[in-house]
């Protein structure tokens, strides 16, 4: 837990001014319709976080390193026209330049800390949230239905985050009044994941038996916002036969995902907010289509998508097992890849077909078969 007795900095200040915050359109229906089909769950886009008294305290290291005393928790991020919750375990989460990362064999995070400002409480105090600057939700983190609350209020007792909002110290780095490109926010996190890469321990996203691409900077960058849609990347690639991309119709999405769902098929579904990013395997087995707003469902994940928000969709990739994204054995390397109108990056899907022991670590055939079948359906 953090140090209760590290300065508090904040003595003597006033409050600090109110921030609005977001209320993207057609959000309450969304929400409402999700209870609906899911009542006594969690419940995503929950009540707002507290804007009021600022707390200057600690530093982002400690505070996400705080996180692992929660247990397993609900982990919810959100961009306009697509909201992820997941249930996750957060110990290990650590800091490297200004990337905040955790790597486990099925679950991976990167948090962007020039992005985070403060960590409040969420009103029914049974929640933490960071936010950015403006005072607006760049992820949440719920406890599970029947938890103990006592690990959260003591957490939120010691770091003094009741009823204020907890910046922490910020970095002691100045930067030159005209920044040098090595300056630029996208140039940092480039470096930055170039030097994650060769951390010792860095694991990548696994089934047993096989290897899978973890998220990298392009990847990281475009679903974070900082780079939109660049199709003659993918023309280039394409032309040197590698990572072949191809526009599809983004109304044939849905029927794709619940095709998917319905088979219980196993994803890799990448996806997050301005400053927090993951890319996790997940299991869906219920869907739902309500007003454009496609709602999946699983044990341990929550997925809500405005199809209305996706203005262009890509296969990308050889469906081939051979090439940069595709060296596990067996399987259709292909991603779906979804894009709003200003070219940032709602989600990408892979498959995540889980090895047969009994074939010598090869793909089971119904499934490699599906997501193939699918991908080439999506292409012709």
């Amino acid at each position: 837990m953090a140090n209760p007795y590290l300065t508090d900095y904040s003595a003597g200040l006033a409050n600090e001014p109110q921030a609005s915050t977001r209320a993207e359109a057609g959000a309450q229906a969304f929400s409402s319709a999700w209870a609906h089909w899911d009542a006594g769950q969690m419940q995503v886009g929950d009540p707002s976080p507290v804007v009021g008294p600022v707390r200057y305290l600690g530093h982002w290291p400690e505070l996400l390193a705080d996180l692992a005393l929660l247990g397993r928790v609900w982990v919810e991020s959100e961009q306009p026209g697509l909201r992820l919750a997941q249930r996750q375990q957060l110990s290990g989460l650590r800091v490297l330049g200004m990337l905040g990362y955790l790597d486990t064999p099925k679950y991976q995070v990167r948090v962007l800390l020039d992005r985070c400002h403060a960590l409040s409480a969420s009103d029914d105090e049974q929640g933490l949230v960071i936010e950015d600057a403006e005072g607006q939700r760049l992820m949440r983190v719920q406890l599970e239905r029947g938890a103990h609350p006592l690990p959260l209020r003591l957490l939120l007792s010691g770091l003094g985050a009741h009823d204020r909002r907890l910046v922490p110290a910020p970095s002691e780095q100045v930067e030159p009044r005209v920044a040098a490109l090595e300056h630029h926010p996208v140039h940092r996190l480039q470096r930055d994941c170039q030097a994650l890469e060769a951390e010792p321990g860095c694991a990548e996203l696994t089934f047993p038996g096989a290897t899978r691409p973890e998220l990298d900077f392009l990847d990281l960058a475009e679903l974070s916002g900082r780079l939109s849609l660049n199709p003659l990347r993918w023309k280039r690639a394409s032309a040197r036969s590698d990572d072949p991309a191809i526009a599809v119709d983004p109304s044939l999405v849905p029927c794709a995902l619940e095709t998917l769902v319905d088979q219980v098929h196993p994803l890799v579904l990448s996806t997050g907010s301005d400053a927090w990013v993951s890319r996790s395997i997940q299991q869906f087995y219920g869907h739902a289509y309500v007003d454009g707003q496609l709602l999946l469902r699983g044990d341990h994940a929550r997925l809500e998508l405005d199809v209305r928000a996706i203005d262009s969709a890509w296969v990308v990739g050889d469906g081939r097992s051979e090439g940069r994204r595709q060296d596990w054995v067996g399987g259709d390397g292909r991603s779906l890849r979804l894009y709003d109108e200003d070219g940032r990056a709602l989600a990408i899907i892979a498959s995540a077909a889980e090895p047969d022991g009994e074939t010598g670590g090869r793909w089971r055939r119904d499934e490699a078969r599906l997501w193939t079948t699918l991908m080439n359906a999506l292409t012709s």
